[in-house]
This record gives C-alpha cells, sequence and structure tokens, in this order.
C-alpha cells in the first residue's frame, strides 16, 4: 500500500496544470548527489515515504489494522536574482512559498481515490537556503500524515486448492471416443472419518 500512496501523490502533483512545469519524481537521496547536481532539475518536487506504526487493531479478530503514515514532499526552486526570491518567485521564476502552498492545495484532504483518510498536512521545514555559483536555492520539506489499512488475510500464502473429487472414464476397445462408464470418486478432507 504504501507504493501505492506514494505513486498517487506523485501522480496527483504531475497532473496538476500548474504553470510551471516541476521534475516530480520519488525521493532517492538527490540532495546527498551534491547540491550543484540537483538544482539542475529545479523546480523539482520529490516524494518519499518517511514512516509508519504503530497500528490499532479494527476489530477483536485482528484482520484489519489501521496503520498511522508519514509522506514527506519535498520541493525545490533556484533564482539568479536573490535568495528571497527562490522562495517568494519573482514573476517569471516560482518560488518555494508558491510550490508549497499549491501542493498543500493538491493534497489536503484527498484521498487520491484509495481506501485511506484524507491526507493531513504537517510541519513543514528547511532542507536548503543558500546561494550555490551566482544562484540562490531553496529547498522544502512537508509532511503528509494519513491512515491506511493493513488487512493480514492479504499477507498470508492463500491455501492451495484441495482436491475434492475423481472422475473416471472407461473405454472399451474398439474406442469410439465416448466414454462407456464412468466413476465419480469423492475425497474426504484429511482426519475426517470415512
Amino acid at each position: 500500500m504504501i507504493a501505492v500512496i506514494e505513486e498517487a501523490i506523485k501522480a496527483r502533483i504531475a497532473e496538476a496544470a500548474l504553470p510551471y512545469k516541476p521534475h516530480v519524481a520519488t525521493y532517492g537521496g538527490e540532495f546527498d548527489e551534491g547540491l550543484d547536481q540537483v538544482v539542475r532539475r529545479f523546480p523539482a518536487v520529490w516524494v518519499v515515504f518517511a514512516h509508519d506504526g504503530p497500528g490499532k487493531a479494527v476489530s477483536t479478530s485482528k484482520e484489519i489494522w489501521h496503520i498511522p503514515a508519514t509522506f514527506v514532499v519535498l520541493v525545490g526552486a533556484r533564482n539568479l536574482r536573490s535568495e528571497a526570491s527562490t522562495r517568494q518567485g519573482d514573476g517569471r521564476q516560482v518560488g518555494t512559498y508558491r510550490m508549497l502552498a499549491d501542493v498543500r492545495r493538491l493534497l489536503t484532504g484527498q484521498d487520491l481515490g484509495l481506501p485511506i483518510d484524507p491526507f493531513m498536512p504537517g510541519r513543514a521545514r528547511t532542507i536548503v537556503n543558500a546561494s550555490l555559483k551566482g544562484q540562490a536555492v531553496s529547498a522544502f520539506a512537508l509532511e503528509w500524515h494519513t491512515i491506511y489499512p493493513l488487512r493480514l488475510r492479504e499477507l498470508e500464502a492463500p491455501e492451495p486448492p484441495l482436491l475434492e473429487r475423481v472422475g473416471l472414464n472407461y473405454h472399451l476397445v474398439p474406442d469410439d471416443g465416448v466414454a462407456d462408464a464412468a466413476d465419480l470418486v469423492t475425497l474426504k478432507p484429511k482426519g475426517e472419518q470415512p
């Protein structure tokens, strides 16, 4: 379910009619590659699963659990004008404040057609606020909270189908392709008395 939720968040953002066209992807440690590499993709939005649990059983059978989960959406922008412009935008280039507002508008209260609780926005925090080779760079991370169902029956291996009956057809020689006699043997489950 985690991967399904992550893909749905990405699709919601990628398919939105935003006036800027951000690079949208799953976060895979891009900021660890070095800032000069990651800014080439700006404006950009990344989505990543942060953590989940502990869950609560929905019923006494404990077959369905509600698991609270947190996802993070990272937004990043750059601007040649100033450090303030990376956050506020400048009319030509989007700023990270606008990107945060757009992501909040797109996700708040949405279940994205999935069997999850509607997303609630969490805290936003600064990832990067720096200057690099004559351009300012800004990136924020915004948490999103939901609850998804964990169905234990879906996690178990399915039981193999049991052989219940065996049909036998008898053909006399010369065989004309039609059974001359038939038997149907019903098998009893293991441990059942005949």
